[in-house]
């Protein structure tokens, strides 16, 4: 089974901006799943090239509730995703795919969709990129085994738990501590990481990190 980060980070961000998920804002939900991916890159986690396409594929959504059927769709914000992306060539897909084609998404009013409708049009509209020619292949060795595993740590254990379990994990440590000295395997960072940024925005921990890639520390507000 595949693992499909790009769902629940659509989904957690709904949860997380308690947005009706009847009535799905697309300018909202794009900028939030955009904000957690660049996040995440700040931990020298790779992302599947489907967590970046889905990426160019919310923006492009955006773009149609803001200006309509714009003749270029993609924004200098999305090539730079794209292009940072495929210059990484430590991780890669598989096959490496041609960029989402520029032309809108039809018959979809993104101005009012549900989270169903939402995760159903990502997934043809993956499809469809995956459809198209793709580029050279490269020989690349999947981290199958990691991704299951991570997979199964994240289905077994509730985001709110993980909170929780955060928040216990400071008052034992005196009510602050080192993210990278505190989580050491990638499977740690990456089912603790987004629980934290959310503890952030909940106003219940503080997150300090002076440069990119330095240190993170968590500390528990008072």
């Amino acid at each position: 089974m595949e693992f499909d980060l790009w769902v629940r980070i659509i989904k957690e961000s709904i949860e997380k901006k308690d947005v009706d998920p009847w009535n799905i804002n697309i300018s909202e939900i794009t900028d939030e799943y955009l904000g957690t991916i660049k996040e995440l890159r700040k931990f020298d986690i790779r992302l599947s090239a489907d967590v970046v396409l889905v990426a160019g594929i919310l923006l492009r959504l955006k773009s149609q509730v803001l200006y309509g059927e714009c003749e270029n769709a993609f924004t200098e914000e999305e090539e730079e995703v794209y292009e940072d992306d495929y210059r990484d060539e430590d991780y890669v897909e598989d096959e490496i795919v041609e960029k989402p084609p520029k032309e809108p998404v039809k018959e979809l009013n993104p101005e009012s969709m549900t989270l169903d409708g939402l995760i159903s049009t990502l997934k043809t509209e993956l499809k469809k990129i995956k459809d198209t020619k793709p580029r050279k292949k490269r020989e690349v060795v999947r981290p199958t085994a990691l991704y299951n595993l991570v997979e199964e740590m994240i289905e077994e254990d509730d985001i709110s738990d993980i909170m929780e379990l955060l928040v216990l994990e400071l008052k034992k440590s005196g009510g602050k501590f080192t993210f990278q000295n505190k989580f050491k395997t990638r499977e740690e960072v990456i089912k603790n990481f987004l629980p934290a940024l959310y503890l952030a925005n909940d106003g219940k921990i503080d997150i300090d990190q002076e440069n990119l890639f330095d240190e993170m520390n968590l500390k528990l507000k008072k």
